[in-house]
């Protein structure tokens, strides 16, 4: 398998990034896959009732998912800051970290969901017809958790050399997989909901294993427990600056009073949890903020319920490429801030934005035109469950989703750059001052029904978006990256005057 590393801190911004976003996008397309392969199996073989099932218990999934992802992320931006500065030491340590904080946490949501599935799907208002499997289903994948965790954790690391592709290559064999695994025990076995979870986890799984086994492969200087030190060729570079303006030490951690780094198994958890935690809780609240709107549609009847978890479903598929951008965009935050070219991480955030803003633009063009054939693959059979489908799509990916890429791209600059608690108060506002706070507002006190809870999902990156350009704005500034850039075009006058 061959593999193709990106280093940010040198070389053209723009191309760099689309080559790393393209297939970061396929791999975000193939992780989401499962869910969608999972809903249009049961959607066409168990109908209705499993597949309200199943649009409740994928919010679940999507909630375990971006904790996951938000967690592992964490690690990603520590190893990037490390590769960025050519610490091979803190390289490997930050890995080691990010494969211990996955095992903690993935014994976590095993637990939590089996404890929480029925009592959570219950409080939801998750039709009694379809509870029993909204909570087998859930219960499987968070038992599950382990695949996907140490799946990511692995990706994580690879994405932070500036290697898209090998996840790639890893997520469509499992994608494949899982789609095989979906027709065998979904129809002909009879596992049916469930038959679903099962296919996903088992694919999950290979992806792990084929991940972990990559890394260990390839980079040997970073096997956990291993020997350390730099690779062959590799010394140590420069000490990047965290958002704070500390210095970073070679474990990714900042340096204390004392001016002494940290080190071992323990300091490479912390470093990883300081940026992954508020990670994985913007994402879980983002997500969480999902179901509970959902659990607001429910209360309108299986036919809304269906329609809109398909229209969900469909919106988030549609987001993957923003996403990715954004995935690009904190990897070369991370490696130029590890390289302290502090300018060129400036240029990373302002040219991924105008990416992401094209490339979303033309996704929502996309979906306003084909709504009606894009929800009819899904097996919606009433013609009033899919007008409800279609006008979730109208609404909610519409001229919103130029706001969503941009407040995703100043959010990712935000993570790569050391500021990851900007980035959880901005999902806060996100998820539960607009999306869930308007959507009580207008579908319940001022009575808009159903329809006024996709105007405010519509509704809620615009206040994150402002706020994030702001901070990109503050930060540029605070550091002088701004007033460099204008000295060293006043010297270049003077001489051409000269």
């Amino acid at each position: 398998m061959v593999s193709t590393s990106v280093s940010f801190s040198e070389g053209p911004l723009f191309r760099q990034l689309l080559s790393f976003a393209l297939p970061l996008m396929a791999v975000n397309l193939l992780q989401y896959v499962y869910q969608a392969v999972d809903m249009v199996v049961v959607g066409q073989v168990v109908g209705d009732v499993g597949l309200v099932s199943i649009s409740n218990a994928t919010n679940a999934a999507f909630l375990v998912n971006a904790f996951v992802i938000g967690l592992t992320a964490g690690g990603g931006v520590v190893v990037a800051r490390a590769v960025g500065a050519r610490d091979a030491l803190a390289r490997r340590r930050a890995y080691a970290a990010t494969l211990a904080v996955a095992l903690l946490a993935s014994a976590a949501i095993a637990a939590a969901g089996m404890l929480l599935a029925r009592p959570a799907f219950t409080a939801n208002a998750v039709p009694a017809a379809a509870l029993d499997d909204a909570v087998a289903y859930t219960v499987v994948m968070c038992c599950g958790a382990v695949g996907p965790f140490l799946m990511n954790a692995a990706a994580a690391f690879l994405k932070a050399q500036g290697d898209a592709w090998t996840p790639l290559v890893l997520v469509g064999a499992a994608a494949f997989v899982n789609v095989a695994l979906d027709l065998v025990l979904v129809g002909p076995a009879g596992l049916g909901v469930v038959g679903a979870a099962f296919a996903t986890v088992s694919a999950q799984g290979l992806a792990a294993v084929l991940a972990l086994a990559f890394v260990w492969r390839r980079y040997p200087e970073v096997r956990p427990f291993g020997r350390g030190g730099a690779a062959p060729g590799q010394g140590r570079g420069r000490d990047g600056a965290l958002e704070d303006g500390r210095c970073q030490g070679r474990d990714g951690a900042p340096l204390g009073r004392a001016g002494r780094r940290s080190s071992g198994l323990g300091a490479g958890v912390l470093a990883v949890l300081r940026v992954g935690v508020p990670s994985a809780v913007q994402m879980a609240v983002v997500n969480l903020s999902y179901a509970l709107v959902t659990g607001l549609l429910n209360r309108y009847g299986t036919d809304v319920a269906a329609a809109a978890g398909v229209g969900l479903q469909i919106s988030t598929i549609a987001g993957l490429p923003c996403w990715a951008i954004g995935q690009a965009i904190t990897t070369a935050a991370a490696q130029n801030a590890g390289a302290g070219e502090l300018r060129r991480a400036r240029d990373v955030v302002r040219l991924g934005a105008v990416l992401n803003i094209g490339v979303t633009l033309s996704i929502q063009v996309l979906i306003q035109l084909l709504a009606p054939a894009i929800v009819a693959l899904y097996g919606l059979t009433e013609p009033a469950t899919l007008d409800v489908a279609v006008l979730y799509l109208r609404i909610t990916c519409s001229v919103n989703g130029l706001f969503y890429a941009a407040m995703y791209s100043f959010d990712s600059f935000a993570l790569g750059a050391g500021s990851p608690r900007l980035v959880l108060a901005n999902s806060l506002i996100d998820a539960f001052a607009v999306r869930f706070g308007l959507a009580f507002l207008l579908s319940g006190v001022l009575g808009a029904g159903y329809v006024g809870i996709f105007v405010a999902q519509a509704a809620s990156p615009v206040i994150p978006a402002i706020i994030g350009g702001a901070y990109v704005r503050h930060w540029s500034r605070s550091r002088g990256v701004g007033r460099a850039r204008a000295a060293r075009a006043g010297a270049v006058g003077e001489r051409a005057a000269r």
